[in-house]
Formats: structure tokens, C-alpha cells, sequence
């Protein structure tokens, strides 16, 4: 089975270690994989001796990967020679996985240093961003908003540019603050199962690896079925007699027991704990931002229970000095934990005309279950510019008037409405595939979640 299959290829690799107790240019992925793997436990080894050895031999390996990246630091102060990207996010990648932290390395930031730096291919982009996400380093919204694209646009991307892009966007959605984008994985993930082919494989041996790594443990999407019993046994079909693995046809002047690195990433692959799985790792110098400080409520429209009890009436309070607007749903709770469980908190914005001449927003508090329809009324109570005329279809609502703007279907003049990760910028205008994907009445309002209707010209 796979264990087996690992502890083979682990101790294959352990054959292949250099005589500096490197792996020439894969120590940083034999050292993740051996790490994520858990390789044997200590107690299997009846004799310390050798355990005392095994461990020096591993403290020798890591001591020569961090021998490699100062040298690749200090190649790219004195002469000055770009820095490899990859490489160094696969560095801060292994270095989180030993608990070593690579934010004070020696010195260095790797991950400030990592992050100062952006990379022109998406693949690599995705690598990087993954890299700083699992260090839990903060990751910028521009670079969410360009993950996402690449996840809107997956027809167009590699297996391994879309493994890597979801890798990405599961670890970030692991913070709280981002946990609304949960959706987004949903897309790519879809795009990246439907490559997958009859024998299992998703193309090349490491594509395949990626791409387990990358679909692992998702939540079950009909949509988006993928068969990994069939992919691990693609993998262990192709595992050569001495534990390694290497993709065929050989390539002329190539050694038959080449595959270091693959091999390393099979194992990734086999043991359920990818690349993935380094931000989830109980490190002591790592203070997750997910992790709120005691009764600190994420929600920044929670109101104290103090406030609650003073208002017998629904409420809402005006904007004041540009200030948005609050809407307080009716039947509020007198405890402020029930009520933060209930409610959600969400933004709705009006813009007019395609370069975008007029534009306000609303920050809205409902009940949970609470369709967009519904959200619409809720606004145009509160102000007037958001007062809507809507016909009913058998299918429900399509709106067709707001802020007395009504569509004009000759001159291609339509309200558009979108669902957004953040809060809509006139200066980097939504592309068309945020579009909300169903009508007024089956869009459900989500917390953190941006909702846009926007007149414009198609």
C-alpha cells in the first residue's frame, strides 16, 4: 500500500544522499517530505545507536540546506544575481515544515524578502504566495485578487499552475479574515479534477503528485469529482524496484535512477500531508493571525450587549460625515453571542455608468439565510438612492430600476450585479467573471461578502 511505498522511496533517498548530506539541487523537498511524512517512527529502531546517528545525519542535512540558502542570498547581495523565487519559497516552505522560522533566519526575512518580490508567471506567483501564507505571513489583497483571477481563467493554466493556485487559496482562506473566499476554490478545484484521466493520472508523474496534493481532503463536490484511489495507484504502479520513481521515457544521458525530487513529491502526494499542510503545523514561534485573542470578536459590527439592551426598537443609524450607513436587523437578541451567530455583515454598493460617474455604499447587518432580494429592501429603507422597481417572473425578481436609473435595453444600458471578495474599487473595476451566478432571489447574502450593482453598458 502507500506507507509501504513511502518507506521504500525513503529509504531509496537515504541511499541517495551526497556526501555534504545533501540531495544536490532537491535537499529542501526530501527534507519537507521527509518531515510531512513523519518517515518511521523512533521507537521502530531497536538500537539508539543508530537513532543518535539517523539523527545527526538528518541535523547534518538540514544544517547543509541552510548552507545553500545563505550562499543564494549572499550570490544575489555581491553580485547582484536575481533571485531565484522558487527555489527560496520551496526554502521557506521546508523551513516551516522543520519549525525553524524562516522570518529570522541567520538575519534574514525570507518571507519579506520572498514577498518583495513578485514573480511574472502565475505558477510561481502561486508558489510564492502559498510560501508566505504558510509562514503565516499577511498576504496582500492584491495579490488575492490576482490568485483569483488566475483561478477564474483555469481553461487557459497547467495542472501544476492550478494545483499550485488552489494550494494557494485553501491557505489563505484558513484565515478568518478571508474565509469568505472559500468559494473560490471551487472553480479551479472543478477544472483541475476534470483533467484527470482514465488511468488515474493527471499527465506527468509530478503533475499527478501536485495535483493530489492540491485536491486533497476538499470538501465533496459532485461538480467536482476526482477519483484518488485511481490517481495514488497510477503512482505506485510506476515505482521502480529500488523505491524511486522517475518519469518515462528516460531522457539520453540520464541516469535509470534519477527522480530525487519527483520522488520526494510522490511521497508529499502519498501521505496526505502536501505542501498544504505546512501552515497547519503546531510551531511555537508561529502566532497564527487566525487565532483571535481571547473574547476579541472578528466581527467589527458586533455590537455590546450594553448598546442591544438600551434599544427596545429596531434601528439604524445614518451615515455621519461619509461614514457608512449600519442597519440593525429587527429582533435583536440581548446577547451579543447569539446575536453575532445570527447576523451577518456584508457591503452593498450602487455605481453609475461604465467609468463609473456615481457611486455609495451601505454596510448591512441581516439574518443569516437572508437573500439578496430581501438585502435590496433592507437598503432602500434606509436610503432613498437605493429604492428599486423589480417585475416578478415565475423564477422571481429581475430588477430593473435603481436610484431611478432604469435599463435601457437599446442603448445596451444594463444593472449588472456582482459578488465580491472585497470592497468594489472604481480604479480596478470587477471583471465579468464575478458576476453573481443566480437572480436576486437564490443569491444568498454572505458574511464579509461585497455585493455590487453596477449601470453600465455592455
Amino acid at each position: 500500500g502507500e506507507q509501504e511505498a513511502i518507506l521504500r522511496a525513503l529509504d531509496w533517498l537515504k541511499e541517495k544522499r551526497a556526501a555534504d548530506f545533501g540531495w544536490g539541487n532537491d535537499t529542501h523537498v526530501v527534507i519537507l517530505a521527509k518531515e510531512l511524512s513523519g518517515g518511521r517512527d523512533p521507537n521502530d529502531s531497536a538500537d539508539a545507536h543508530m537513532q543518535v546517528i539517523q539523527e545527526l545525519e538528518d541535523t547534518l542535512s538540514v544544517k547543509e540546506m541552510e548552507i545553500e540558502i545563505l550562499a543564494m542570498l549572499d550570490r544575489h547581495h555581491t553580485l547582484p544575481k536575481p533571485l531565484n523565487l522558487d527555489k527560496l519559497a520551496r526554502y521557506v516552505l521546508a523551513l516551516g515544515s522543520l519549525c525553524k522560522d524562516p522570518k529570522h533566519f541567520h538575519g534574514h526575512d525570507l518571507v519579506a524578502t520572498l514577498q518583495h518580490h513578485e514573480p511574472a508567471q502565475d505558477i510561481e506567483f502561486a508558489l510564492t504566495t502559498l510560501s508566505a501564507c504558510s509562514s503565516a505571513a499577511h498576504v496582500r489583497k492584491r495579490q488575492i485578487r490576482r490568485l483569483l483571477d488566475i483561478a477564474s481563467g483555469v481553461t487557459d493554466q497547467s495542472v501544476d499552475a492550478i494545483a499550485m493556485v488552489i494550494l494557494a487559496l485553501r491557505c489563505i482562506v484558513t484565515d478568518h479574515r478571508h474565509r469568505h473566499l472559500q468559494h473560490f476554490v471551487r472553480r479551479p478545484a472543478r477544472g483541475l479534477a476534470s483533467l484527470q484521466d482514465q488511468r488515474g493520472s493527471f499527465g506527468s508523474l509530478r503533475s499527478t503528485a501536485l495535483a493530489m496534493q492540491a485536491l486533497q481532503d476538499l470538501e465533496y463536490d459532485p461538480a467536482g469529482h476526482w477519483n484518488r484511489t485511481a490517481a495514488s495507484r497510477y503512482i505506485l504502479s510506476r515505482q521502480r524496484g529500488d523505491g524511486g520513481w522517475s518519469e518515462e521515457p528516460l531522457q539520453d544521458g540520464q541516469e535509470p535512477d534519477i527522480g530525487v525530487g519527483l520522488t520526494a513529491d510522490i511521497i508529499l502526494a502519498l501521505g496526505w500531508k502536501g505542501l498544504g499542510a505546512v501552515r497547519a503545523l503546531q510551531c511555537d514561534h508561529v502566532i497564527r493571525e487566525s487565532s483571535d485573542p481571547a473574547g476579541k470578536s472578528t466581527n467589527p459590527f458586533a455590537i455590546s450587549k450594553s448598546t442591544i439592551e438600551t434599544f427596545d426598537i429596531p434601528f439604524a443609524w445614518g451615515a455621519e460625515n461619509g461614514e457608512p450607513k449600519l442597519a440593525v436587523p429587527f429582533g435583536l437578541s440581548s446577547s451579543a453571542e447569539e446575536q453575532d451567530a445570527r447576523n451577518i455583515s456584508y457591503t452593498y454598493t450602487l455605481w453609475v455608468g461604465s467609468n463609473v460617474t456615481e457611486a455609495f455604499s451601505l454596510s448591512l447587518i441581516s439574518p443569516k439565510n437572508t437573500s439578496f432580494f430581501k438585502a435590496m429592501t433592507q437598503a432602500a429603507e434606509m436610503d432613498p438612492r437605493f429604492i428599486f422597481e423589480a417585475r416578478e417572473w415565475p423564477n422571481g425578481h429581475y430588477v430593473n430600476t435603481l436610484y431611478g436609473k432604469k435599463e435601457e435595453p437599446r442603448g445596451y444600458h444594463y444593472w449588472l450585479l456582482y459578488r465580491l471578495p472585497e470592497l468594489p474599487d472604481p480604479n480596478n473595476t470587477p471583471g465579468n467573471q464575478l458576476i453573481a451566478p443566480v437572480g436576486v432571489d437564490e443569491l444568498m447574502v454572505e458574511d464579509g461578502e461585497h455585493y455590487l450593482y453596477w449601470y453600465k453598458k455592455l
